[in-house]
């Protein structure tokens, strides 16, 4: 019992995908057994499933029908069908070349009264037949009854797979539909096994007084649809489009006495009379992405061979959202843009032909270049390991696909590196240029622009962006071809995750562990954000929550809860040099979100891990939070000095970025109501307010500012800890000091931090005490040497420094904004106050009256535990549905 227990959620999919294959296998005399794949596809499926591929006017595939039969025979299959959309033309083309074929469709039926669109998969069927069904199939009720009068078997094909995520099927649809079919598809080879195992157990539960009760909630007559409709069957079958795992998938078929039946009957009418039966027992593997992602690597491959551009009408006036019509132009251009480029068609071209076993020549790797010459190995590979119908030839695949991507990696970043060293972007991106480039940002709406733009213009930019991708069009593109079949693959499995969650739940069986992976740009630098979520970091650790923190970086350490990924690229940022931009491989990324199985995500940084998030939440349907720690308006406002009108382009684009989150987490009262006021028009539910707490280790100390500070104890101390820079307004210090210093002549001033406006601080106020960046340990001391800590900023989201200085017993003065506010009680444990003049009255007085001290310090650590790790970590747990 304890084992099970330690069972990942995908070996626990793996072990009951084994018992129940075994259990299947024993029914029947292995002897007695053809092999079919009952779902297979060639080029007559020619009109695909997707919107994306109907706007783009693309085939589902182009594979032959004769080559699909040599896959099916390679892989075992001894009787054949193939099954294309709302068509059997392969089946009779086959039959009249002679092969033995069983004539078999996937039929898109409605269920009316559901609105609702699903597969079914029917055999033997004349063609008179078949053209009825079509016309049958906008009513599976009446589609059904059809095929059971005319003995036409049906099966319903991934019934857990093919709904729109806006309008998921109630549990009663399945109940009823539970009715109508007899046959359901238990094993389908483009599915993971979770959709799989979901639809065995709940067919599995389908017992008969079940049954009886849902025909009476429905007043149905089941036996109006089924044959028997106590007895459930399975089946499975490859769902295949391009023919590599045709037949890996799919259904034994028994029939008594079969070899010596086969001297006289064909295989295809044996079949046919085993499926009416229902002696049948599905077969398959354990899979997750791996094999659907190979399976459209090959396809996209074979888009960009064939693309012909659609026209600017067809995606416009297709039927779709803007959304899907804006994907299709961007798609669209990526794969007409390919075509044009030689070696990335040459590449994608010798991929393809790989996955169909054909090796590349030898004397196409002697014109290689040395850099794509690994590449080029990988590929042949692929070849090798076809024509051996290797046993893992899934995992190899997917091993060589991933060899590529990291090489193709190597080499783009290796080349963007040197490009941005030459592009000088701290000058071409300084404050004074910045408004130009927002400026650009705004495409115009005057088509005169973009068909009459002169020299003038082109060469008007920030930088020359044709000449920096000069060099990079066939590793980017061959990279993007990777990773969009990784994106595509993904997204066709778990599109409907949100309702599989809920069917998991209602059998009560295979629900998908809860566990959340948190990215951040930031997590070992010397910054607030950073601190904040190193805390987070050890709570999750000490209390193992289900929590892993990912961050891109070559200096820190994996550790528990924490993973570290590598960067291929790395610069620093233009205007925030003290945070370095670090770009991991998104790859890697994408398939660590699924081998650790998370089903959510936490984001706490606007950056690259941002962009990643978000690409995350749309690949795997997942709920994403974010965690806001910066004020980028004010930053922006304050550093930047942007007009308003930049300003409110840099508003709109966050906007637009955290309304594309499920929630939203804040940590002030100031922030919650301009997220969900008028500016930002956030949904209030969707907005939580959070906070930080601090570490143990600041509590109050028994120390002397001579033995810290090196200054004498009866001189009064104002302290400031924190980053130096514009934005943390620590260039009010001098001002705020000098007049306090008219009132209280012997009063010291002590900054403790460092950043980029810490040379022009010292020239403004050299009489001050510069401590530098301090190590978190040393922080305490500092704090309880101190008198009154003084906190310039209105930058800050909540102040850490703060909370660290109540904790210590340190009395805080700030200015009446953001987090400080909602942590000072104005007074009481310090002073929350208007303007620099207001609080150079509030510390003189303080410094003042030395009987106000000990009553302050008192209520300052008072007012810091309310601010527990453990109720805070708790309440984001739950709002995240972790807890």
């Amino acid at each position: 019992m304890e084992t099970e227990k330690l069972r990942s959620f995908q070996e626990e999919l793996k072990f009951g995908l084994q018992i129940f294959l075994n259990e299947q296998k024993d029914k029947y005399p292995h002897d007695d057994l053809l092999r079919i794949d009952l779902h297979c596809h060639d080029y007559n499926s020619d009109e695909p499933d997707e919107l994306l591929g109907r706007i783009l006017n693309v085939s589902e595939t182009w594979l032959p029908s004769e080559r699909l039969i040599r896959e099916l025979q390679t892989n075992g299959c001894n009787a054949f069908t193939i099954t294309n959309h709302n068509n059997a033309r392969s089946c009779y083309e086959l039959r009249d070349k002679g092969f033995d074929i069983l004539t078999g469709c996937e039929f898109s039926c409605m269920v009316p009264d559901y609105d609702i669109g699903i597969h079914v998969l029917a055999y033997g069927f004349s063609p008179e037949q078949e053209v009825r069904l079509n016309k049958l199939r906008r009513n599976v009720y009446l589609f059904q009854e059809y095929a059971l009068k005319h003995d036409i078997p049906t099966v319903w094909a991934h019934p857990l797979y093919h709904y729109q995520v806006k309008k998921m099927p109630p549990v009663d649809f399945f109940r009823k539909m539970g009715l109508v079919f007899e046959r359901f598809e238990v094993l389908n080879g483009q599915r993971n096994t979770w959709q799989n195992m979901l639809v065995k157990e709940w067919i599995t539960a389908l017992i008969p007084d079940l049954i009886d009760d849902f025909s009476k909630e429905f007043d149905i007559d089941s036996s109006a649809y089924c044959s028997d409709k106590y007895k459930k069957s399975f089946t499975g079958g490859s769902d295949s489009h391009i023919g590599i795992f045709a037949g890996l998938t799919g259904t034994y078929l028994y029939i008594p006495g079969l070899k010596e039946r086969l001297k006289n009957e064909p295989a295809s009418a044996l079949a046919l009379e085993a499926i009416r039966k229902a002696d049948m027992i599905p077969y398959g593997s354990h899979q997750n992405a791996e094999k659907l992602t190979v399976a459209f690597l090959d396809y996209v491959s074979q888009v960009a061979l064939n693309y012909k551009d659609p026209g600017l009408m067809r995606l416009l006036l297709h039927r779709g959202t803007a959304s899907d019509k804006i994907l299709a132009f961007i798609v669209s251009n990526i794969f007409l843009e390919v075509q044009r480029h030689k070696v990335t068609i040459s590449f994608v071209r010798l991929f393809h032909e790989s996955l169909m076993g054909k090796s590349p020549s030898f004397l196409k790797k002697l014109a290689l270049k040395p850099s794509y010459k690994p590449i080029f190995d990988e590929i042949a590979k692929m070849a090798k390991t076809h024509r051996n119908g290797s046993q893992g030839i899934i995992e190899e695949y997917n091993q060589s696909i991933y060899n590529i991507n990291e090489k193709l990696n190597e080499i783009l970043f290796s080349r963007i590196n040197k490009k941005i060293e030459k592009l000088d972007l701290n000058n071409k991106l300084s404050p004074d240029k910045i408004e130009d480039l927002l400026v650009k940002f705004d495409l115009p709406s005057d088509i005169r622009s973009y068909v009459n733009s002169s020299e003038a213009d082109r060469k008007d930019l920030t930088f020359n962006l044709a000449e920096f991708l000069d060099g990079l069009s066939f590793p980017f593109f061959a990279s993007v071809l990777v990773l969009l079949t990784h994106y595509i693959s993904a997204k066709v499995l778990f599109n409907t995750r949100p309702f599989l969650k809920e069917f998991s739940q209602h059998i009560g069986n295979y629900e998908h562990p809860r566990r959340a992976l948190w990215l951040t740009d930031t997590f070992g630098d010397k910054n607030g954000v950073s601190t904040a979520l190193q805390s987070i970091h050890r709570k999750i650790k000490d209390d193992n929550l289900p929590v892993d923190m990912l961050v891109c970086s070559s200096q820190i350490e994996p550790d528990e809860h924490l993973i570290v990924l590598p960067p291929l690229c790395e610069f620093s940022a233009p205007l925030y040099n003290d945070q370095p931009v670090r770009i991991p491989s998104l790859l890697t990324l994408h398939q660590l979100f699924q081998e650790k199985e998370y089903d959510r995500i936490i984001c706490s940084t606007e950056g690259v891990m941002g962009l990643m998030a978000l690409y995350l939440k749309s690949a795997y349907s997942v709920e994403a939070s974010f965690f806001v720690h910066t004020d980028w308006v004010m930053f922006a406002r304050k550093v930047l000095n942007l007009n308003v009108h930049n300003l409110n382009r840099i508003r709109r684009i966050l906007r637009a970025f955290y309304s594309s989150f499920d929630r939203v987490f804040v940590l002030n009262s100031d922030q919650r109501k301009w997220l969900t006021g008028h500016e930002m028009k956030l949904n209030p539910q969707t907005v939580k307010l959070t906070a930080h707490w601090i570490d143990d280790i600041f509590t109050p100390q028994c120390v002397t500012k001579k033995d810290i500070l090196g200054i004498e104890n009866d001189l009064p101390v104002i302290l400031y800890a924190g980053r130096l820079s514009i934005e943390k307004g620590v260039m009010e210090l001098p001002e705020i000091y000098r007049n306090v210093r008219e009132i209280c002549a012997n009063v010291q001033l002590v900054i403790a931090g460092q950043g980029p406006a810490a040379d022009a601080l010292k020239n403004e106020l050299p009489e001050a005490v510069y401590l530098n960046w301090l190590e978190r340990n040393q922080l305490p001391a500092i704090y309880s040497c101190a008198d009154l800590f003084v906190f310039p900023s209105r930058f800050d989201t909540f102040g850490c420094v703060v909370l660290e200085a109540l904790s210590c017993g340190l009395p805080v003065v700030a200015y009446k904004t953001k987090g400080p506010k909602d942590i000072i009680i104005h007074e009481r444990n310090g002073y929350i106050v208007n303007t620099a003049k207001e609080m150079t009255e509030v510390i003189s007085s303080y410094l003042q009256n030395p009987d106000l001290h000990a009553l302050f310090r008192k209520a300052a650590t008072e007012r810091a535990n309310d601010y527990r790790a453990d109720d805070i970590m708790n309440d984001l747990i739950k709002e995240t549905g972790l807890g």
